[in-house]
């Protein structure tokens, strides 16, 4: 009887798929890449707002700069009222007289790359208020150190008109100033300031008359650099894109590896070749088979013979022949096979 034929190996593609990604570990991979992600969109988000934040005051910035100059009681009523965020940068126009003896020094003013410091001067308002105006900046002297006060442009004298642009309060407090120095711009920290304007101070844009020593340098304009926020947004976009497809990247590489895996295991695990024999054909045709492998042989002409075995033709292989008929001296299995094998020449 034939043996049972091995059914045939399934391709790799029948074989793994993607459930590998259901273990544990892929599990844990897929888990910390989601959160990842996750956290990217958050921080792309953020960017955003801020994207969006400094947008809205570079708007705000470049629409009060440009303005056309408003009285500061329509702009801030109440001298000790904050100033509100909207009108940051507002132009205003006043009618005062500068109050030079109580000039200070704001240090740690850069312009340019260079260290210097704004000259800070009181106004006296026709109202009886008092505002800081930065009027300009100067530079340290060669020594390193703050300008004398008499070695200072001096303001227009009497009633001047000055237009100046608002810029909220700094906080002054835990500051330990120097005589005639200051850190931040804080009205509270300047000396002789009557009745002063506490959450304001003006930026100098012009005075009427001009003064007479015009040896102070303007201030420039505010910054309107929108700044990175929007390349960052999408850096942070990119990042959690990049973090799903990495991981979909390498499952599909595993998945290969494990494909080339099984294939191998496959190719190395070839299935057996069976010889059919028919064992009732072959007791038949055994006189046939035998005298065959006596002819012409398979692989050249003469006798050929097994060695160890008898040749067909001699008297001793007469009374083989006779004694396989007796049926007490029948062939076992092997020595059917082996005529077989007589007769196919091996």
């Amino acid at each position: 009887m034939a043996e049972p034929t091995p059914q045939p190996v399934p391709p790799p593609a029948e074989r793994g798929g993607y459930r590998f990604v259901l273990s544990a570990r892929w599990l844990g991979y897929i888990a910390l890449a989601i959160v990842a992600a996750v956290a990217c969109g958050f921080l792309a988000n953020w960017q955003d707002h801020r994207r969006a934040a400094r947008d809205a005051e570079i708007e705000r910035i470049e629409t009060n700069y440009h303005g056309a100059a408003r009285p500061l009681p329509e702009v801030l009523p109440d001298r000790t009222a904050p100033l509100p965020v909207d009108a940051e940068w507002s132009k205003v126009a006043v009618t005062g007289t500068y109050d030079p003896g109580a000039t200070v020094l704001a240090r740690n003013r850069s312009l340019q790359n260079q260290a210097g410091f704004y000259v800070v001067v009181p106004l006296v308002l026709d109202s009886g208020d008092t505002i800081a105006v930065v009027r300009g900046w100067v530079p340290t002297t060669s020594e390193g150190s703050a300008p004398a006060p008499e070695a200072l442009p001096a303001p227009p004298a009497g009633e001047v008109d000055v237009e100046m642009w608002l810029r909220p309060r700094q906080d002054a407090s835990g500051d330990s100033n120097p005589p005639g120095l200051i850190r931040a711009i804080d009205p509270d920290a300047i000396p002789g300031m009557d009745s002063p304007v506490t959450e304001a101070y003006g930026q100098l844009s012009a005075e009427d008359p001009a003064p007479a020593d015009d040896g102070l340098t303007p201030l420039p304009p505010p910054s309107t650099d929108p700044g990175s926020h929007l390349s960052y947004t999408f850096q942070w976009i990119v990042f959690g894109i990049m973090i799903l497809a990495g991981v979909v990247y390498a499952a599909r590489r595993e998945k290969r590896a494990l494909d080339a895996a099984r294939s191998e295991q496959a190719a190395d695990a070839a299935p057996t070749e069976y010889v059919v024999v028919d064992k009732a054909a072959l007791a038949r045709g055994d006189r046939r088979s035998a005298g065959a492998s006596t002819g012409a042989g398979r692989y050249g002409g003469g006798r050929t013979t097994r060695p160890g075995r008898a040749d067909p033709r001699s008297p001793q292989s007469s009374r083989s022949k006779q004694s396989s008929r007796s049926p007490q001296r029948q062939r076992t299995e092997e020595e059917l096979e082996d005529a077989l094998l007589d007769s196919q020449g091996y």
